[in-house]
């Protein structure tokens, strides 16, 4: 049993508070909601009550970006802006991490505006000496175990599963997802990075090839993950669509990226662990979370994992309960 689960888990002393916690962050777009984000990511930091730092990586800015950079900067004196031609949001995402310097990293969407209220779960998260993944909306990791494991890889689309599979792995996760964001922010955060189209850019055929490719990659999809998912999503079983379902797995084998392989999906693996640790109710350690926390998945993934998981079969009805009555 977990040192957590039997009320064993180390306390960290005051010398132990002498750390930074880092705030990282990428984005295609330097725009109002941007600006907004970063500032709801520096009112919880400041709340948080340690040192800290933001640094968030982004493209060229034009001059309407540029003055919003400037204003930042000069509103809030912890932030760090690294400027580089992204390619993608895991390529983003290790140009930030590795720009920081923290002991602790809090991966943060740039398009979601988070309630200060996350400070509070943060700061209780902070207070165990857990070797693991904190999982949630605005999650927290050691910077350790994500160089022991690898880090972001350039990946397009599904980047955080990538990492969070190999973290869940290695080292377990703790789930506390919760029911803290507003319905906008939730329709604005994609599932672990999952994503239809990219940011910024003509969802043509070219890049849907892409961004499949790489979310087999980060999930480590056989042909007939893909063909189970394209048939629970409704989609269209045209030539095309098959052509290009064949394509982009056929891509991800010539990758220069290859998917980090264990015994079955990344993505099943990763949720299983995160249904593992609300089965056991370890978020119960963290106070005032037991009416909080809500597992947000769209239907589509959660018939794609009850499918492929054993564990999401037999739980139903522990599910259902996390699920809150979601549609």
């Amino acid at each position: 049993m977990e040192p957590l689960l039997r009320g064993e888990t180390d306390i960290l002393n005051p010398s132990d508070y002498n750390y930074t916690v880092s705030f990282i962050g990428t984005t295609m777009a330097v725009d109002s909601r941007f600006y907004d984000s970063v500032t709801s990511i520096n009112l919880i930091a400041e709340e948080l009550g340690r040192d800290f730092e933001i640094v968030v990586s982004h493209p060229p800015p034009d001059e309407a970006s540029r003055e919003l950079l400037r204003k930042l900067r000069k509103d809030y004196h912890s932030i760090m802006f690294i400027e580089h031609d992204l390619t993608g949001f895991g390529q983003g995402k290790r140009i930030s991490f590795q720009g920081s310097s923290g002991k602790f990293i809090v991966p943060f969407c740039t398009s979601i505006i988070y309630p200060i209220s996350y400070a509070d779960i943060l700061h209780n998260f902070l207070q165990f000496k857990l070797k693991r993944l904190y999982y949630s909306e605005l999650p927290l990791v050691s910077r350790e175990i994500v160089q022991e494991v690898g880090g972001w890889r350039d990946l397009l689309n599904g980047e955080d599963i990538d990492l969070y599979s190999r973290i869940s792995t290695n080292y377990g996760l703790f789930a506390c997802p919760t029911n803290l964001l507003g319905r906008d922010d939730l329709t604005r955060r994609k599932i672990l990075s999952i994503r239809e189209s990219a940011e910024g850019t003509e969802n043509s055929v070219r890049e849907r090839y892409r961004l499949l490719r790489d979310l087999i990659i980060s999930c480590n999809h056989t042909f007939s993950d893909i063909m189970e998912l394209a048939r629970i999503q409704g989609s269209p079983e045209s030539k095309s669509g098959l052509w290009l379902l064949f394509l982009s797995f056929l891509g991800s084998k010539f990758s220069k990226i290859k998917p980090i392989s264990y015994s079955r999906n990344n993505f099943v693996i990763l949720m299983e662990s995160v249904l593992e640790s609300l089965v056991l109710r370890e978020y119960l350690k963290l106070t005032g979370m037991s009416g909080n926390v809500i597992l947000q998945i769209d239907e589509p993934y959660i018939r794609f994992l009850t499918s492929k998981s054993t564990m999401f079969q037999e739980m139903k009805d522990s599910l259902a309960y996390f699920l809150k009555d979601q549609k």
